[in-house]
């Protein structure tokens, strides 16, 4: 049986959310030499199939077996690519449509998941190619690759339907009435071939949704963090998914829970002292585990100034914590004290959305995948960082190529359609 952690109060004192040193700096190359495209709507684009758009979410990044680099991502057409049938909420379809959503392009399965390939450590990359496409909208925002060797993808599903308080009757037969659920795909060919889907028990009654990379833990446990709600407009709450088998078989080891505030799109990272850590979106609330994630308590607050939204930590050698995450474009914070506080944020790319992915380097740099809009037409990202030996800055390294598209100038501006499915 899950633990249910109903996180109460609020950190105070020396938890508190403070500026640890001094501000962040940038350092480095220009944007134009720190970042590659991997795919875009006029760059590296999947061969054609029935449904393709110009978006795709930029999932994860891991590192093969014999050294080459795999990306997963999925590529559709819109902030959620609903297959066809699709039924809307008259006022939901409405005011999307009032926002350019398409919700009438033909797509008969919806999005799909695709992986891409690099032997050059990410500089260049292979054209996308599907490695899941079910009948519905199916994006992979986890990639996993444990020390025996298997490769484990982690999937998010969406229903055709949206803004119902439960799934029309046409459709309630989907994902067994739920909104959205989540699986995970195996391989052990290190993604030449995959298994068919091998579906989770949803935390919540009405969805489970993801966005966090799952950890391997020093005895073999992946721990798979996700965010999920019993109804429509219910407190959305943070939930962790054990697999003691290289993800044959999962159990729900946690919910995390907070009464005043969604946990949702929760991010979770060993540190270096063996503890766990998560941060959470919106508001960048941090939480610590000493049970390898059977149970969590609120230790502090990443102070984003803004809406804080799908982070991602990585954990240096030194074991400094890294999260990147948007707060309108894409930022970075860092701590050095475990995740209990964390400095202000500093502009990765303020031209661009990001909804981040990545992973640390064998020389401690890191890796960021992300994108350029949250809507048609986009592009993956792809940016290589390390932060400087002093912690004072993040030095962007280059990734030169003669075909990268071209940085576009100024900030970005979010789109009005982003948080759409929320």
């Amino acid at each position: 049986m899950a633990n249910e952690n109903e996180v109460t109060g609020e950190p105070t004192g020396a938890d508190e959310p403070v500026d640890v040193e001094a501000p962040l700096v940038v350092t480095g190359v220009a944007m134009a030499q720190a970042r590659v495209t991997v795919t875009g709507h006029d760059f590296n684009r999947p061969d054609p199939y029935p449904g393709m758009g110009d978006f795709g979410w930029a999932g994860n990044v891991e590192r093969l077996g014999d050294g080459r680099l795999m990306l997963v991502h999925q590529w559709g057409y819109w902030h959620s690519s609903f297959a066809e049938p699709r039924i809307i909420e008259p006022a939901t379809a409405k005011r999307w449509r009032q926002g350019n959503w398409p919700l009438d392009f033909p797509a008969p399965t919806g999005g799909r998941c695709m992986a891409t390939f690099s032997s050059d450590d990410g500089r260049t990359w292979s054209k996308p190619r599907t490695i899941l496409d079910l009948d519905l909208d199916d994006s992979p925002f986890g990639i996993l690759r444990c020390r025996n060797g298997v490769l484990l993808c982690f999937v998010n599903v969406q229903a055709s339907w949206y803004g119902f308080n439960r799934a029309p009757a046409e459709l309630a037969h989907t994902l067994g009435g739920l909104n959205t659920q989540q699986c995970v795909i195996r391989s052990t060919d290190d993604g030449e071939t995959w298994s068919e889907p091998i579906w989770l028990e949803s935390a919540g009654r009405f969805y489970e949704r993801s966005h966090g990379q799952p950890i391997e833990l020093p005895d073999g446990g992946v721990l798979w963090p996700t965010y999920a709600t019993d109804e429509r407009k219910g407190r959305l709450f943070g939930a962790i998914h054990r697999s003691d088998d290289a993800g044959v078989t999962w159990r729900l080891l946690a919910t995390v829970k907070r009464p005043d505030q969604d946990v949702d799109e929760p991010a979770i990272a060993r540190l270096a002292d063996g503890r766990l850590v998560m941060t959470s979106r919106p508001d960048g609330a941090v939480f610590h585990s000493d049970d390898d994630g059977a149970t969590w308590r609120r230790t502090g607050c990443i102070d984003a100034g803004g809406n804080f939204k799908a982070p991602r930590l990585f954990v240096l050698s030194d074991g400094t914590v890294v999260c990147v995450a948007t707060v309108g474009h894409l930022v970075a914070f860092l701590s050095r004290d475990h995740g209990r506080t964390w400095t202000r944020s500093v502009s990765l790319d303020q031209s661009s959305y990001g909804y981040p992915g990545g992973m640390r380097l064998e020389d401690d740099s890191v890796l960021v995948s992300y994108v350029q809009r949250g809507r048609a037409p986009s592009r993956i990202f792809l940016l290589r960082f390390k932060v400087s030996d002093d912690r004072s800055a993040i030095d962007l390294l280059p990734m030169d190529r003669l075909d990268a598209v071209p940085a576009p100038d100024g900030q970005h501006t979010e789109d009005p359609d982003v948080d759409a499915m929320k």
